[in-house]
């Protein structure tokens, strides 16, 4: 079977412009045995959550009607994630999608007033699963300063 990728990044993707101009207020993280699989962000468009789809092979953006509760269990957890933190209280200046299909697809995001970093959301799927890993994401903080000068 051949996945038409194109087209479902385009219709999973199609929030991502909503969040240009929003404040955000909160971001919060969905672990599930050690390993990030859902980003929620709280911001004054709503609450969205940028997730994996069919197996991680890509992200999508979906629209939520509230903000998940911030809960630890065993091998499950919703909580804050601190480099992340920077971001909140910031309006969300621009955004766009990184990577491709099975190449690191994500999401980065550009706040008002942080010029020399940016919010990373990204499949796990860049360049080569790692074995210990399977649908889940990565998490950065883009770093666009050079310190050395």
């Amino acid at each position: 079977m051949t996945e038409n990728y194109e087209q479902y990044i385009e219709e999973s993707c199609k929030l991502l412009n909503k969040l240009e101009g929003a404040h955000l207020e909160q971001v919060l993280i969905n672990t599930v045995q050690d390993e990030f699989n859902v980003v929620y962000l709280k911001t004054s468009q709503g609450v969205f959550c940028l997730q994996g789809e069919i197996g991680g092979e890509y992200l999508g953006v979906r629209e939520l009607t509230e903000m998940p509760e911030v809960t630890a269990e065993d091998g499950y957890a919703i909580s804050k994630y601190a480099p992340f933190e920077q971001f909140e209280g910031h309006e969300i200046a621009q955004t766009r999608q990184i990577g491709t299909a099975w190449n690191g697809h994500g999401f980065e995001f550009n706040f008002k007033g942080l010029h020399t970093k940016s919010m990373l959301v990204q499949s796990i799927y860049c360049g080569s699963a790692p074995k210990e890993l399977d649908d889940c994401l990565r998490l950065g903080v883009g770093v666009y300063q050079n310190e050395n000068s």
